[in-house]
């Protein structure tokens, strides 16, 4: 019977922490506040792109070994209240230093990539990684339900969108820290307008063909952001 109530009473008390740490997310990240630069997270900051960024979303739950995860989705809005860029974050909120993220077959190459590249990939190890591939909105974050919640969210807010953008996701883990997270950029727009320092730089040469022609040279653009930033970006994480 004792053994019964101490079960219960360790459940009782890691339920009361994963609602204590989730309620301290979402208040720290509240619908329509807006970041500039990094968002920053109990593991370490995730940088931004250039411009303003709306909290659109926000989400908690657990993964198989009960590690607490936040995730939140940002919009950049501009002036015609049109999204022209799309951030998903997801990372621990809680995982103790004697725990280390399993690091399966997400760094290998995918046939649906227009452009792949792997630093690290060590099961229970250091893993850093990013592929770029044009996706649907809705499919961002592997359909997240956090992210049809930020599109509601944005036409709630009049702000209309396109049907799909160019993504590079990044994927990092060293030993309990970890952290997902997906960029998305409006290839509608001219490369300059969408990435004005990476219209132009090092040739780039996708792994399959890209659709629109006329808009290939979004992709390079948003490949070469994807490099330049790759150090940054784990380092400002995992640092």
């Amino acid at each position: 019977m004792s053994k019964k109530l101490l079960l219960l009473g360790l459940t009782l008390f890691m339920s009361a922490c994963v609602a204590t740490v989730g309620n301290q997310f979402h208040t720290d990240f509240p619908i329509g506040k807006v970041i500039r630069d990094k968002v920053t997270l109990p593991q370490g900051d995730v940088l931004l792109p250039e411009g303003d960024w709306t909290v659109l979303a926000t989400e908690t739950g657990q993964n198989n070994s009960y590690i607490t995860f936040g995730a939140v989705a940002l919009g950049r809005i501009d002036s015609d209240n049109f999204l022209r860029g799309l951030v998903t974050i997801a990372s621990p909120l809680d995982a103790g230093m004697g725990y280390s993220f399993y690091s399966a077959s997400f760094c290998d190459p995918q046939p649906n990539l227009l452009y792949h590249h792997t630093n690290a990939n060590v099961d229970l190890g250091r893993q850093s990684c990013f592929g770029v591939k044009k996706k649907t909105i809705s499919a961002f974050d592997n359909f997240a339900e956090y992210v049809k919640t930020a599109m509601s969210n944005a036409h709630a807010m009049g702000v209309d969108r396109p049907y799909d953008m160019l993504s590079t996701a990044y994927r990092f883990t060293r030993g309990h820290k970890f952290l997902y997270v997906e960029y998305g950029f409006d290839y509608r727009q001219d490369a300059n307008q969408m990435l004005p320092d990476y219209a132009d730089g090092d040739p780039v040469e996708l792994t399959r063909p890209f659709f629109p022609e006329d808009k290939e040279d979004n992709v390079k653009a948003v490949v070469r952001w994807a490099r330049a930033n790759a150090a940054k970006i784990e380092t400002e994480f995992l640092d």
